[in-house]
Parts: C-alpha cells; sequence; structure tokens
C-alpha cells in the first residue's frame, strides 16, 4: 500500500469523524451540557450531584424506585437525590478543567480541596483509614493508613460514595419521612454508604492530576514539580493507599479489609467473611484506572515507584485475558487461598475502557496482531443494543442487548475511535467499520438527551431501570446523569481522558 494510499485512508477517516461529530457537538449544544453540569451543584457545598430529576416528575419518578419502605430502595433514593458519586465527580471536574474557563477551574478545584481537608458539614470523615477492624489496606502494617484527618499524606482512600450536600441525618425523598424503624445502625434516616472502593479514588486521583497539569505545565508540556501543590499531594497519598492494596500478581485489590463489616450481620464466620470480601475481590476495570493514574503520575513526578506500579498491574492485565473469548474477565477473587478469575459476568467497559486506556498498541503487542479488534467485536457481540434496521445504537453493562448506558456508550465511542486511528494504514476495512460503529452509537445516545431548559441539556444515566450484575442499579430515562453529560462532551471534543492532555 503506497503512501499516498495511506493518507487518503486516514483523511477520509478525519472527515467521517469530523462531520459525525459536528451534528451533535455543535457549540450551542455543548453550551447546554456545561451550563447544567455548572447548575446542577449543591447550593450549601458548590460539589456537583451525579443526578437530577426535573422537579415536576420527581415524585412520580421516585415512585417507582423501588418499595416505600424498603431500606435499600430508601438509601438508593437518598443518593439519587443527593448524592456525589466521586467517579461522577472526577468526570465533572476533567470536563471543567479541559473544556472551561477559569470560572469553571475553581469548580474542579473544589472536591480536591474539600477531599483533602476530609470532612464536609455533619460528614466528620471522608477518609477511610485504620479505625479498629475496619479499613485496613496492610494487614502487616494495620496502622499504616490513618483515619486521623490530621496525618495528611498517610490517609486513606474517600468514600466511593458521599452526601454532595454534606448532611449525616436526611429524609427520604419520596415522601419526606426522616425515621423508619429498621434502618441501619438507628432509625433515623441517614447517609449510609461507608465503601472505600479503588477505581473511584483512581479517578479522582486522574482528576487532580489533569487540574495540576493545567496549572503547572509550561508551553511545550514542561511541568513545574510541585510537591506541595494540594492537587498532587492528594493524587499521591491516594496512590500510597492503592499500592498498599496491590496483591503479589500485581492486582490493586477492591478496598479494604472491614469495608462490609459496617453493614455485616450473623455468626461470627459470616461477619469475618464480609470483613474480607472487598478485599479479596480484584476489579480489572478498577486496575485499568490506576494504570492510568500511576502513568499521570510518573509523568508529572518522575518517581519510579508509579512505573513499576504499571508494570505490575500489567502483569496481572495478563493472566485476566480470555484467549478463547478475547477478552478480558471481570477481574479475580481469591478462594482457599489462590487467585481465581471471576467469570461470573461479562463487564463491557472492561473491554471498552481497557482498549482507549492501554491503547491498541500495547493489546496487540501482548496477544496478537487484531487483539484489540476482536475484544471489540466481542463486546458489540455480547453488549450490543440494536435498532429495527440492526445497526447497533448503543452498549449495555454486562452480557445484554436491551438496554443502553450512555456514559458506557460514549466509553464506546472512545475505543471505537483509538481502533479506528490505529487500525487506518495497517487494517484499512476495521478502521472504516469502527468509525461508522462510532457514528451509529454516538447517534443512538441522542435519543437520551433531555432538554431541561432553553439554556440547559443533559443525558440520561440509561434507557431503562434494572439490577446490575457490579452492584447497582441502572435508573430511568427520566433521571439525568452527571457521568453520562460529561462522558459525550469527552467524545465530542476528541477527549481520552486516561491521558494528560
Amino acid at each position: 500500500m503506497g503512501q499516498g494510499t495511506i493518507l487518503t485512508i486516514a483523511f477520509n477517516f478525519f472527515l467521517m469523524n469530523f462531520f459525525a461529530a459536528t451534528a451533535f457537538s455543535a457549540p450551542g449544544q455543548q453550551a447546554k451540557l456545561l451550563t447544567w453540569m455548572r447548575h446542577n451543584l449543591s447550593p450549601q457545598t458548590q460539589l456537583p450531584y451525579s443526578f437530577y430529576v426535573p422537579e415536576d416528575i420527581k415524585k412520580e419518578v421516585y415512585a417507582r424506585m423501588g418499595e416505600p419502605n424498603a431500606v435499600n430502595d430508601i438509601i438508593e433514593r437518598v443518593i439519587v437525590e443527593e448524592g456525589l458519586v466521586i467517579y461522577d465527580g472526577a468526570v465533572a471536574q476533567m470536563v471543567f478543567t479541559l473544556l472551561g474557563d477559569p470560572d469553571d477551574l475553581m469548580l474542579a478545584q473544589t472536591p480536591i480541596d474539600i477531599y483533602w481537608k476530609g470532612s464536609l458539614n455533619q460528614l466528620s470523615n471522608l477518609r477511610a483509614g485504620f479505625a479498629g477492624d475496619h479499613f485496613v489496606y496492610d494487614p502487616q502494617h494495620p496502622q499504616a493508613v490513618a483515619s486521623d484527618l490530621q496525618a495528611q499524606g498517610e490517609r486513606g482512600f474517600i468514600f466511593r460514595v458521599i452526601n454532595a450536600n454534606g448532611q449525616y441525618n436526611t429524609s427520604d425523598p419520596l415522601d419526606g419521612k426522616t425515621e423508619f424503624e429498621g434502618f441501619p445502625t438507628w432509625p433515623t434516616v441517614h447517609w449510609e454508604d461507608w465503601k472505600p472502593v479503588a477505581g473511584e479514588n483512581a479517578w479522582v486521583a486522574m482528576a487532580a492530576i489533569q487540574l495540576y497539569y493545567k496549572k503547572y505545565a509550561q508551553r511545550g508540556g514542561v511541568i513545574d514539580y510541585l510537591p506541595s501543590a494540594v492537587e498532587l499531594q492528594l493524587a499521591e497519598e491516594l496512590a500510597r493507599a492503592a499500592l498498599m492494596l496491590q496483591a503479589d500478581h500485581g492486582g490493586i485489590r477492591m478496598a479494604p479489609i472491614g469495608t462490609y463489616a459496617l453493614a455485616a450481620s450473623g455468626t461470627l464466620e459470616d461477619v469475618e467473611k464480609a470483613r474480607h470480601w472487598w478485599y479479596e475481590e480484584i476489579s480489572t476495570e478498577n486496575n485499568i484506572s490506576w494504570y492510568a493514574a500511576f502513568r499521570m503520575l510518573h509523568e508529572v513526578t518522575g518517581k519510579d515507584i508509579y512505573q513499576q506500579a504499571m508494570d505490575n498491574i500489567e502483569n496481572y492485565l495478563k493472566t485476566v485475558w480470555n484467549p478463547q473469548e478475547n477478552y478480558f474477565y471481570q477481574g479475580m477473587h481469591l478462594m482457599n487461598g489462590q487467585w481465581e478469575v471471576n467469570a461470573d459476568h461479562f463487564a463491557l467497559d472492561v473491554q471498552t475502557w481497557g482498549i482507549a486506556a492501554l491503547s491498541p498498541v500495547k493489546i496487540d503487542a501482548w496477544f496478537g496482531e487484531g487483539a484489540a479488534y476482536r475484544m471489540w467485536q466481542k463486546a458489540l457481540d455480547l453488549s450490543g443494543a440494536r435498532g429495527e434496521d440492526n445497526r447497533v445504537r448503543g452498549v449495555g453493562f454486562t452480557q445484554e442487548h436491551d438496554r443502553v448506558s450512555v456514559e458506557w456508550t460514549a466509553g464506546a465511542v472512545l475505543a471505537a475511535n483509538e481502533l479506528a486511528s490505529y487500525y487506518t494504514s495497517s487494517h484499512p476495512q476495521w478502521a472504516r467499520d469502527t468509525s461508522r460503529v462510532a457514528q451509529d452509537l454516538r447517534a443512538g445516545i441522542e435519543e437520551l438527551r433531555s432538554e431541561i431548559s432553553q439554556d440547559m441539556a443533559a443525558y440520561s444515566y440509561s434507557s431503562r431501570r434494572g439490577e446490575i450484575p457490579f452492584g447497582w442499579n441502572s435508573h430511568f430515562p427520566e433521571i439525568l446523569s452527571l457521568a453520562s453529560t460529561g462522558w459525550v462532551l469527552f467524545i465530542d471534543n476528541g477527549i481520552n481522558p486516561f491521558y494528560l492532555k
């Protein structure tokens, strides 16, 4: 194939993606999304909310969200009404950092300052460090990760979901009840989600480093090394905790010992198993996220410890590759002293984030030429949702064809664009195929865009409510999502959040 032919294919690929993106990413359309993100904030703290339900349909939506008198359903409604999933917040921080104006940089800074302080109004401690038999990162040195907020640099992960208003005592948004017999700990309806999970904290670290890079990178990409900068201090503190959770084969464990014990009940044996379950679970998605965070940290600090952490995660990732099916397993679990692959459920985001964060170059180098393309094809086969014309309109969370996640579909678009760019010269038909599918996916999620007002718009969390086998529920289309909206802005602006910009 001649150089002229290669350049023609590359140019055609550029035009295809340019015109496909333009239809959805006109400045006015993007401005509406950014305006909504700037307004979907807690008036008390200026932290973003993860979700938004229009006021005129709120009661009706909450009435369909579980049972009025079921503990888990009350907790879920409270999270939708008042919660910030710190991963969602990190997505918003990156959007504000990379696309926003100077005022938006202040919005990106707010969560970092709050996380570094470690408390928020009635929430006396947002950080999960050693507290008796809870939150042990290293059993050989249980006090190495502190719960004392004054022990800066040695504290633990941030809880994965926090109350954006900083409230501990709250009420059920369905009917306003503030007391419910059988609620965990005591009957007062209160904030009840205390899980310091590795993956969400990786994204906080990534968002902090992106903001650090934005503030302190000089022309030409030269970065001032300022170890006292709060953005870098927070990222390195979280990385320290993550490194203590790194198992011998290189995988970062999901959470410290004691994460579930706060809600565990039953026999002493049951409680002990619950204390260790998250510590003995490894999520491939969490490791892909930390791989990107460590790469960013290595770029800005030059510290060998972060390169070594990446090398160790690469070792883990190679052990969870399914060569027969061409995809990464969801993760691993410790069974009778041995790490065994967790093959119970297919995880769509592991494949798309794997392509976007590791690169098709690396995946093909590890598993053979075309491995990244086959991985992508398998993901579509197992999780693609098709329209009446048989074109893929979105992807779900797992092996399913009747549910669309806007956020995970946007991740699939990002992966497709990475593949199309990589295979343009070596496999032009693959490049054209993935580019076409990316356009179909991007068009498909427009069905889940909501015009909130003349000036604001946002995207739904998903196309329908239902259980997700990874521990949470998808939501009705009426529930709009910070993560979904942020990810659409990523792909419409050619941003790969796994790399410094």
